[in-house]
């Protein structure tokens, strides 16, 4: 679990539970400034009718709160609305209307109704909006369930993407342990015919040295030029024998090198990891209009620095107008026919990218010539 950042892990555990209430909040405030809104250019109604006294004040109020009240459709999905119309002295109009509606009004009524209803205008009427969003239903438990399947999302991808690295470095770590597997065996066999040469040469010195002892009986005058083969074929045997040791140094010093490389390999995927991810968070605060396939920035880590200069050069051209960039040819993959481009810059390095939606880019892989078939592979894929 080395590839796995449990930093991210404790952020999609943490950020959910408190996404949810900073939601939950928002939504409120902005249903309330949309219903007080709504409230304000309904509650008081047509002032004809109450200048003239045909409707008192807070009858216009209940009635017209009322149909505002029952015209929002958010309260079926657990919004709670209450609405509250005082005068300046503290009086309700709404809902503890202090009066029941009259309907049988005479023309003094209408008179003492329009002055009153005259005189609250006149002193000005408060309203309050209570906007709240109740726990456990509709709306507030699908906030919460968008939270939780977004923090999954991230989390899934993060696993996958570690995976993936994890598999490439199994591949690479074995092929690495194939290569210095097939060097040990030839370096075994060639031990093994050496140390058949020294069976052979021990045995025709065993040989020599039984026709020496004959030809010596002989005479005397070849025992010299015998002696002289003789130191010959054990200075070779010598030499066989340092040869072997040397084979055995050999060996153990290729042991020693797997070792230090499955060190170097574990810093070396650590270092990319983190390169990985400044690059990916400093891409998405730069180009806004831009995406980035993870291959992409993969590629982009694997660059050397001049390259990478010249790599995000054509990303900011991309970013700003993805027309302007000079492109190659095209490529298409096999799942699909929608067209890629390959753009090169500094001379051995390749970009593929495709168009989206309102003119931006999507880029799919940065790499150089030598990762060409691999990029390439890789956008059959997509």
């Amino acid at each position: 679990m080395r590839y796995f950042p449990f930093k991210t892990l404790i952020l999609c555990v943490l950020l959910p539970p408190f996404v949810y209430v900073f939601s939950i909040q928002l939504l409120e405030k902005t249903i309330f400034a949309r219903y007080d809104r709504m409230l304000a250019a309904t509650y008081i109604g047509d002032t004809r009718l109450l200048l003239d006294g045909s409707v008192r004040l807070q009858d216009a109020i209940r009635e017209n709160v009322n149909a505002f009240i029952s015209s929002l459709k958010m309260t079926d999905w657990g919004v709670r609305v209450n609405v509250t119309v005082k005068t300046q002295d503290g009086i309700y109009l709404y809902p503890n209307a202090y009066e029941n509606p009259r309907s049988d009004l005479s023309v003094v009524d209408n008179i003492a109704v329009a002055s009153e209803n005259f005189r609250l205008l006149n002193d000005g009427l408060t309203r309050r909006v209570d906007v709240k969003i109740e726990h456990n239903t509709l709306i507030s438990n699908s906030i919460l369930l968008s939270c939780a399947f977004v923090s999954l999302v991230v989390l899934f991808s993060i696993y996958r993407r570690g995976m993936r690295m994890m598999d490439e470095a199994e591949i690479a770590k074995q092929e690495l342990i194939d290569g210095l597997a097939h060097e040990r065996q030839e370096s075994l066999a060639a031990l093994e015919r050496l140390e058949s040469q020294r069976i052979s040469l021990s045995s025709k010195i065993e040989s020599m040295k039984g026709h020496l002892d004959h030809e010596r009986q002989k005479a005397s005058a070849t025992e010299d030029e015998m002696m002289d083969e003789l130191l010959a074929l054990e200075e070779k045997i010598s030499k066989n024998l340092a040869r072997q040791d040397h084979q055995l140094q050999e060996i153990d010093a290729l042991k020693e090198k797997i070792k230090q490389l499955e060190k170097e390999s574990e810093v070396k995927n650590r270092q990319l990891l983190k390169s990985a991810d400044a690059a990916r968070k400093r891409f998405g605060t730069l180009y806004k209009n831009t995406t980035f396939h993870d291959k992409a920035i993969e590629g982009f880590v694997d660059l050397t620095e001049e390259m990478k200069i010249k790599a995000e050069e054509l990303v900011h051209q991309l970013n700003d107008d993805p027309d302007r960039v000079q492109i190659k040819r095209k490529v298409f993959g096999k799942k699909n026919r929608e067209a890629a481009f390959e753009v090169i810059f500094s001379y051995k390095g390749r970009l593929y990218f495709r168009k989206i939606l309102g003119n931006r880019a999507e880029v799919l892989a940065i790499g150089t010539k030598l990762t060409q078939n691999k990029d390439l592979a890789y956008l059959d894929k997509c």
